[in-house]
């Protein structure tokens, strides 16, 4: 008897549906895009790596809410760090 409710139990367990591991750039919370170079791009270089849009030179993964915004941001931190053109008086 002790060995038809273990079957009856390890055919339950079996049939109980897998659930499914983090896969993607974007499924622990990343913006959800991978860099030319393979590795997840963070939150503070998706503009620097991948451009605006993110799809520039990235490849998107599962991209969170709020990756093309951060993206347009970083872009615009980036060039107001460049040096600006001076007009020869």
């Amino acid at each position: 008897m002790a060995l038809f409710i273990a079957s009856v139990l390890l055919s339950f367990i079996g049939a109980i549906p897998q659930t499914e591991a983090c896969s993607g750039c974007g499924c622990r919370g990343g913006p959800g895009y991978r860099a030319p170079d393979g590795r997840c791009v963070g939150w503070p270089d998706v503009g620097r790596k991948c451009g605006s849009p993110p799809e520039t030179r990235c490849t998107p993964e599962g991209p969170n809410a709020g990756a093309a915004e951060a993206a347009k941001f970083g872009v615009k931190a980036i060039e107001s760090k460049q040096p600006k053109e001076v007009a020869p008086k």
